[in-house]
């Protein structure tokens, strides 16, 4: 029997209500090369008799059950365990996938061999209608923001198995499985996204992202904290929590001694990074977070006439004359308790 020259994995936990619409987006593909793996992860809705119904149907299905470790990374393993294509193409299965989204992947891999994993543009649905989400493109946009944030969008994943099994790179247990594989991945294999949009991203109540989010958060930040480490940063138990926090946007600084601490850890963060090989999207992200934390300090009037001499000019933040006069003016008045 002839190997195909893509393996779709596709795990399943109670989705019932869209598993339908997802396999018959990978049925109707008009790359057809390709072996359809769909695990169910112990479902106790009608998802397994669904599944079952469409291998009856269509010889490129391969209906399998995890009975062992539960969980999505787990069943991730399990289909991937048994993939016997040059190509793995990740589907979640509440989401739909564009006709061409196969063959579109499968030729962009074919003309950059050096490519070992690449994804796509997404369009939201549902609950968040008709949104776009973009990605940075190249590997070193895409390792740059890595480091923050996961910029390579998992319902789309494409990659090149012999490149993964080479470095024993698989999931792992934890809840964002995606984000911790591509970050142990980043360094070894080469990463791109498509600037096109692929496939629609359902967005529901559901899904789990949403209905385990305060998870989800947790094990990202679990990752960003061994990016960190990776980088020979090592932060005291505050300074972790102001970082994360500035991460997912919570900039809180309550007096100008957490300020100063939070404007430092980035600082240390950006030295460390470049000295590590993170490029210049690297550098926006940390311009970014000390920009918020610089007008948080000004509606808070939360001011140090040092910070804005030390780090402030250099890192341009404070753009116009205006903006540059008015920090000055708040950290004089702090300084004689006006």
């Amino acid at each position: 029997m002839t190997r195909p020259l893509i393996s779709v994995v596709m795990p399943v936990y109670n989705r019932e209500q869209y598993l339908k619409e997802s396999i018959e987006s990978i049925l109707n593909q008009t790359f057809t090369d390709f072996e359809f793996i769909i695990v169910d992860d112990q479902s106790t809705d009608s998802s397994w008799q669904i599944i079952q119904e469409y291998a009856d149907k269509d010889s490129r299905i391969a209906a399998v059950k995890n009975n062992e470790i539960k969980g999505c990374w787990a069943a991730r393993n399990f289909g991937w365990d048994l993939a016997q294509g040059k190509y793995m193409a990740i589907m979640d299965s509440d989401d739909i996938a564009l006709p061409e989204r196969l063959q579109k992947e499968f030729d962009f891999m074919e003309q950059h061999p050096e490519i070992d994993i690449c994804g796509s543009w997404m369009e939201k649905f549902g609950a968040d209608c008709g949104k776009t989400t973009s990605y940075p493109l190249s590997h070193d946009e895409i390792r740059d923001t890595m480091f923050f944030e996961d910029s390579i969008p998992q319902p789309t994943i494409f990659m090149k198995l012999a490149s993964f099994e080479k470095f024993h790179l698989k999931y792992t247990n934890n809840v964002a499985e995606d984000y911790d594989l591509w970050c142990r991945a980043i360094d070894n294999l080469k990463f791109a996204n498509i600037p096109e949009v692929l496939m629609l991203y359902r967005v529901h109540e559901n899904q789990t992202g949403i209905a385990n989010k305060k998870e989800q958060d947790n094990g990202a930040n679990y990752i960003r904290i061994r990016n960190l480490k990776n980088i020979g940063i090592t932060l005291s138990e505050k300074e972790v929590q102001i970082y994360l926090d500035i991460i997912q946007g919570k900039v809180a600084q309550k007096n100008k001694k957490d300020l100063i601490s939070a404007i430092k850890t980035l600082d240390k963060i950006s030295i460390a990074g470049t000295k590590y090989g993170y490029q210049q999207l690297f550098q926006d992200k940390i311009r970014i977070f000390i920009k918020n934390i610089a007008e948080h300090s000004l509606q808070k009037k939360i001011t140090s006439l040092k910070l804005y001499v030390t780090t402030f000019r250099k890192w341009k933040i404070l753009v116009t004359p205006r903006a540059n006069l008015r920090y000055i003016y708040h950290c004089l008045r702090n300084s004689f308790h006006v």
